[in-house]
């Protein structure tokens, strides 16, 4: 979960707030036009009219999330995922904690969050959140980090976090890392800001408490988040001050079939009773810290456009190819005339494919485009394909292409202005007077969590991240999770306007561009040594 990432800031006068956007939105015929649709049937795709030849480059993403949260309009910050990034993880035990973790047990606990975050994966039965991270870059990112000794805030925290969450815990987080350097004088807070911007990468509170849900309280501050002190005074490259933080109790690493051995009590809320130490929770947050977004929906209908598995939806599997694509952590082949492209799995090769009608002059993938991979039950995802998530969900044991539309495309905010449409870029360090963010999510009909541009425009329905299901039947609002009928497989194709139903403009991109390109689909070989070719035809 990522609290709120519309705040209530002042930056230079000008107030941001969801509630208070002015909204300018161009006419339906100045910006889209709608194409429907007849067909219900499958649209057979033309033999490529041309070959390119088989050494097709792949383009290098040149602007990441670390570019994005450096121009963000908020005093917000992600922490670097190129290199190395250095974390500091701090427990935190409260005047109660000892009703939740035996006192006897707290070494044994404060050794299984080292091992959450820094540990191999014999240790925890999976992965933690350095060998999660470490093996999705392919090497690109080095994860590491220190897990101090219990830091003891001298609360209860049965009374202490009634309050409102993200004020109470951002003071936590700045009197808990200003602790932990003034008693390890060793320490240098210059190593803990691997990319030299003035903030420490990350910092991660672990607290003795159970989370609101497994407690059975209404103590909302008792959850997992990840937030941003946003005090753009303690940004000091000599002196770097916490800003990105992770808040989150100790029994998400615990299921029912370990939490009385490793902490003598019962409390555990833990995701799978199938690991050791269970990460899911910290390595979905540790997303969050990297700069994205949550993938399912905050607004009342509930829906499921990135289909729940993917790490940045329902905790579940790796990350899908945008966000890594995003990280700087894979390159995607972006053709431009017809062609054959054969890939490998993801999981293994990092390989993906971008269609668009044209590519954006910055290498940016924050801008609007379908983007297919070959998903496989292997890897990351091999784990939660063999074991159900605690809310069912798995998965699919298939092969196939998995199909997304992103729409990660950034409004930027000029001087004496507000939120408009007509300020939609690709380009994540455009030269505006405050900066940009993100134009849509994956939250419909929320104020908080939705887009900027308002919950009752046309532009909540356009989502960062969807899932085009391998369905002419089906809408782009959908509340089932992936399975295995959603994937392109062998001798399947794919044209807008067969599946114009999932498309806002009926067989159009959010922009109202044609997309100008389909596909067909042929399937090889099994496992992380599958490979699909490709027939794509520019229409």
């Amino acid at each position: 979960m990522k609290a709120s990432r519309i705040a209530l800031l002042t930056l230079s006068g000008l107030v941001l707030a969801s509630c208070s956007f002015e909204i300018r939105i161009p006419s339906s015929t100045e910006q889209y036009s709608e194409q429907t649709s007849s067909s219900s049937e499958k649209t057979s795709v033309a033999p490529a009219t041309s070959l390119a030849p088989g050494d097709l480059k792949k383009t290098a993403i040149k602007q990441i999330y670390t570019t994005y949260s450096e121009n963000n309009i908020y005093p917000v910050d992600s922490a670097p995922t190129l290199g190395t990034c250095k974390i500091l993880v701090i427990p935190v035990w409260f005047q109660d904690s000892g009703n939740y973790i035996a006192s006897s047990s707290r070494d044994k606990v404060r050794d299984d969050i080292r091992a959450a975050y820094f540990g191999t994966q014999e240790e925890t039965g999976w992965h933690s959140v350095k060998s999660f991270y470490e093996t999705e870059s392919s090497g690109k990112l080095s994860l590491e980090g220190t897990v101090s000794e219990w830091y003891e805030p001298g609360e209860r925290a049965s009374a202490y976090y009634r309050q409102t969450r993200e004020d109470v815990t951002s003071k936590l987080v700045v009197a808990a890392s200003d602790w932990f350097f003034e008693n390890n004088p060793e320490e240098s807070r210059l190593d803990y800001d691997s990319d030299a911007d003035g903030f420490l990468d990350g910092v991660m509170l672990i607290y003795a408490a159970p989370d609101y849900v497994t407690w059975g309280t209404s103590y909302e501050n008792l959850w997992a988040y990840c937030y941003w002190v946003q005090d753009p005074s303690v940004k000091d490259k000599a002196n770097p001050g916490a800003n990105t933080y992770f808040w989150a109790s100790f029994d998400f690493m615990y299921g029912t079939n370990t939490v009385a051995s490793r902490t003598g009590k019962s409390y555990a809320g833990g995701d799978t009773s199938h690991c050791k130490v269970d990460t899911h929770t910290y390595i979905h947050e540790m997303g969050h810290v990297f700069g994205l977004d949550d993938y399912y929906d905050y607004g009342p209908n509930q829906y499921r456009p990135a289909a729940g598995f993917s790490m940045q939806d329902y905790n579940v599997g790796g990350h899908d190819p945008f966000s890594t694509m995003a990280f700087g952590w894979a390159d995607p082949y972006v053709p431009t005339e017809s062609c054959s492209l054969t890939i490998g799995a993801f999981q293994k090769t990092r390989d993906c494919v971008l269609l668009t009608p044209k590519w954006n002059s910055f290498d940016s993938p924050f801008d609007e485009y379908l983007l297919l991979e070959l998903y496989t039950p292997t890897g990351l995802n091999q784990f939660d394909c063999t074991y159900s998530y605690s809310d069912g969900v798995k998965g699919p044991n298939a092969i196939g292409i998995r199909l997304w539309h992103v729409d990660a495309r950034l409004l930027y905010v000029q001087r004496d202005e507000m939120f408009t449409a007509s300020q939609i870029t690709s380009n994540a360090n455009f030269d505006s007077y405050y900066g940009v963010i993100q134009a849509f999510s994956n939250s419909n009909g929320d104020d908080d969590y939705g887009t900027p541009l308002g919950s009752d425009t046309i532009y909540d329905d356009f989502n960062l991240l969807q899932l085009v299901r391998n369905s002419t039947a089906v809408s782009y609002r959908n509340k089932t999770s992936l399975k295995s009928s959603d994937l392109f497989q062998n001798g399947d194709s794919f044209a807008m306007d067969s599946y114009s139903k999932q498309f806002v403009n009926k067989g159009k991109l959010n922009s109202g561009d044609a997309l100008g390109w389909s596909f067909s689909v042929s399937i090889s070989g099994t496992g992380d040594d599958a490979t699909a070719t490709l027939q794509l035809v520019r229409n």
